[in-house]
C-alpha cells in the first residue's frame, strides 16, 4: 500500500519546533509513510503555504484572498 502525504505543516517556535518534526517524522515512521524529500521544504522563514503568509512572525492570510472575499457579490436567492 501506498500512502502520500500532502501540504503538511510544521511551524512554531523553535524551541518547540524541533521537537514537533521529530515527533512527526517517528509518526510517518511507526505508520509506514514515506516521504519525497524532492517535494520537502525545511527551514522556510517566508512563503505562501496553503493561503497563508508565514513568516518567523507567525502566519497571516493572504492579502489577495481577503480582497476576492471582499469583492464577492451578495448572494442573490438566499436558501
Amino acid at each position: 500500500m501506498k500512502i502520500s502525504k500532502n501540504d503538511f505543516i510544521v511551524y512554531g517556535p523553535m524551541n518547540i519546533h524541533l521537537d514537533k518534526l521529530k515527533l512527526y517524522f517517528q509518526k510517518c515512521k511507526e505508520f509506514g509513510i514515506s516521504l519525497n524529500l524532492d517535494k520537502c521544504d525545511f527551514m522556510v522563514f517566508l512563503g505562501m503555504i496553503q493561503g497563508f503568509i508565514v513568516s518567523k512572525e507567525g502566519k497571516l492570510l493572504d492579502p489577495k484572498r481577503i480582497q476576492d472575499i471582499i469583492q464577492m457579490p451578495l448572494p442573490t436567492n438566499p436558501q
